[in-house]
């Protein structure tokens, strides 16, 4: 129970957290360029409101699908085989998901601790870059640990 409640708990603050970059992408889009070409006086780094809310939208919304088991699936040969090779297929796919996101985050820190140690900045907000960094190492994380879930969840439904 403490487990599942933990794995909802990361879902949710990461769903808030996407929901929020959405909301703030859209939004400040909308006023740019309504800004822009009604006033001529444009958001100063709207562009870089929008890259950043990108990556807090891509690396949050991750845990989502990946609980839900709503990636993109191709069933190739699923009609083909029996009911314990879909299984395995699917266990198959749970751990290639996995090793992509344990991938992606190792990939992730020697960047991150570069901004980080050289004090790297957005040229328009100067915003500090590692702050970027942190949301998309925090949201694959989150999106790893729901991931190892959903492929917990699912072997134990297999066996049963």
């Amino acid at each position: 129970m403490l487990f599942q409640a933990a794995i909802f708990g990361i879902r949710a603050v990461q769903t808030v957290l996407a929901v929020l970059a959405v909301l703030i992408i859209v939004v400040s889009t909308v006023a740019d360029i309504v800004l822009r070409y009604g006033f001529g006086r444009p958001i100063h780094g709207a562009y870089e409101i929008v890259e950043t809310m990108l990556v807090v939208f891509v690396f949050n919304g991750m845990s989502l699908v990946f609980l839900d088991r709503g990636h993109i699936v191709i069933d190739l040969v699923d009609h083909l085989v029996g009911g314990r090779a879909r299984r395995g297929l699917l266990a198959f796919g749970d751990l290639a998901s996995i090793a992509a996101l344990l991938l992606m985050l190792w990939a992730m820190f020697d960047p991150a601790m570069q901004a980080f140690e050289y004090g790297d900045r957005k040229l328009e907000l100067g915003l500090k870059v590692w702050v970027i960094w942190a949301f998309a190492i925090g949201g694959t994380i989150g999106g790893a640990v729901c991931a190892m879930a959903a492929a917990w969840v699912g072997q134990r439904r297999a066996r049963a």
